[in-house]
């Protein structure tokens, strides 16, 4: 079996991240509204406006796993694991932008180059003040960055694809991704515009 640099990276990145957010979480109700998110994500009820509905669905279904007796806890596992997940995806963000700009890695060199800078900045993200502080408690925050990178990812993935028939099922999909992100919070508004010049600067030639 050959062995895979680049996934090997990437999963450690997505353990190092796992494990550490794991560890520093939140054991009960955090400040500000997480206590507000996990009650309603465990009796589905309505927070405050805009009232992110796929944060409190998807919390609802950690909120029935019997792993602890505090429901904050088994919530806030919900934004551990999907901040691990957006800090995988910024790894392979970063490595799609290091290929654009130097091409595919063919020698150990560039490889290094690559895959050591992905992890790098990654990582850096994911000890970061802001995403560090949010992936350890119950709010909306961490799922709102996973669903930003992903969008970011998909948008890098249909600049690569766009001259290829049907390219237009990956514009179609991040659409349906914008559409659930606002389902948990308005941040993801501020990523349409970068999707926006991604799409022009790609159809037009300067």
């Amino acid at each position: 079996m050959k062995f895979d640099t680049h996934r090997w990276c990437a999963s450690a990145v997505f353990l190092a991240s796992l494990i550490v957010y794991a560890v520093t979480m939140a054991d009960t109700v955090s400040f500000w509204d997480c206590g507000e998110f996990s009650a309603c994500s465990h009796t589905l009820s309505v927070p405050h406006p805009p009232g992110s509905p796929l944060f409190l669905i998807i919390g609802r279904f950690f909120a029935l796993l019997p792993f602890s007796s505090d429901i904050a806890v088994r919530i806030t596992w919900m934004s551990v694991l999907v901040s691990a997940f957006a800090i995988l995806l910024a790894y392979l963000i970063i490595v799609r932008l290091i290929r654009h700009v130097r091409g595919v890695e063919e020698t150990a060199t560039y490889k290094l180059i690559t895959y050591g800078g992905a992890m790098v900045g990654s990582l850096t993200l994911a000890f970061s003040y802001s995403m560090w502080f949010n992936a350890v408690e119950s709010e909306v925050y961490a799922m709102s960055q996973l669903l930003t990178h992903l969008v970011v990812w998909l948008i890098l993935v249909w600049h690569e694809h766009a001259d290829e028939p049907g390219n237009e099922r990956w514009l179609l999909l991040i659409a349906y991704v914008i559409g659930l992100a606002t389902g948990v919070h308005l941040l993801m508004i501020l990523a349409i515009p970068a999707i926006a010049l991604v799409m022009y600067f790609r159809r037009r030639k300067f």
